[in-house]
C-alpha cells in the first residue's frame, strides 16, 4: 500500500506590506490606493491565483492520504480493503461525510476522490505544475480527462505535450490542442495494402473477368 504524506504547499516568502510577486499589498479601504501602476495591480491578482493552484494540489495530496487512510481500516468503515490505485471499494461513510462536507452531491465526492488519486498516482507532473502554479486547476483536470484510457505510454506523451501547452493557452484551447492530439493517438494505424506479385495480379484479373468466376485461359 503505497502512502503519501500531506504536503501542504506555501506560496513565495510573504512580505509585510507586499503580495507574494512583490506587489505592494492594497488597503483595505482602497484597492487602487494600494498600486503602483495595473501591471503591478494584476501580477497581485495573478499571485492569489497560483496560490489558488497550489493549493488545490495540497487539497488532492491531503483527500489521496485520506481516502488511502479509510482503505487501510476496513473493520472501522466497513468497506473492502483496496488497494492504493483502486477506487472501487470506497467506504460509504467516506464519500457520505465528504459530500457534506463539501456541500456537493455523493457523485462529485467521488469524482473529486477518483481526480485526488489520479493526480498523485498517474500524473504526478500534472501534479508538480499545479502545486508550482503553473496551470490552474481547471488545466488540470482538461489533462486527467483527455488522458483517461490511455495506455500508458500514449497516456505520457499526451500529458506532456498538454502540460506545454497549458501554460500560455486556456483550459478551452488546451481541450481543443488536447481532443487533437488524443484522436490521433487513438485512431488505428492504416494498414499498407498487401503488395502482390506480378503473377498473381494477373491471375486475380483473369478470375474476376470470368463470367462465371472462373479463370480464363
Amino acid at each position: 500500500m503505497r502512502s503519501n504524506k500531506v504536503v501542504v504547499t506555501q506560496g513565495p516568502v510573504n512580505v509585510p506590506g507586499r503580495s507574494p510577486r512583490g506587489a505592494v499589498a492594497p488597503r483595505e479601504s482602497g484597492f487602487a490606493g494600494g498600486f503602483a501602476n495595473l501591471t503591478e495591480a494584476v501580477d497581485a491578482v495573478a499571485a492569489v491565483d497560483a496560490l489558488l493552484a497550489s493549493l488545490a494540489a495540497s487539497r488532492a495530496v491531503l483527500m489521496e492520504s485520506v481516502r488511502e487512510w479509510v482503505a487501510d481500516q476496513p473493520e472501522l468503515f466497513g468497506a473492502p480493503e483496496a488497494e492504493a490505485d483502486d477506487v472501487a471499494g470506497l467506504a460509504p461513510e467516506l464519500v457520505e461525510q465528504l459530500a457534506r462536507a463539501l456541500r456537493v452531491p455523493e457523485g462529485s465526492a467521488i469524482a473529486f476522490i477518483e481526480e485526488s488519486r489520479a493526480l498523485v498516482h498517474e500524473h504526478p507532473r500534472t501534479l508538480a505544475a499545479l502545486r508550482g502554479g503553473h496551470i490552474s486547476h481547471a488545466h488540470a483536470q482538461t489533462i486527467l480527462g483527455y488522458t483517461d484510457g490511455l495506455r500508458r505510454a500514449n497516456r505520457v506523451a499526451l500529458e506532456t505535450r498538454l502540460l506545454k501547452h497549458a501554460r500560455t493557452t486556456t483550459p478551452g484551447e488546451l481541450s481543443l490542442v488536447a481532443r487533437t492530439e488524443r484522436e490521433r493517438r487513438l485512431r488505428p494505424e492504416r494498414k499498407a495494402e498487401p503488395r502482390v506479385a506480378p503473377a498473381a495480379r494477373a491471375r486475380r484479373q483473369r478470375v474476376s473477368a470470368s463470367p462465371r468466376g472462373r479463370p480464363t485461359r
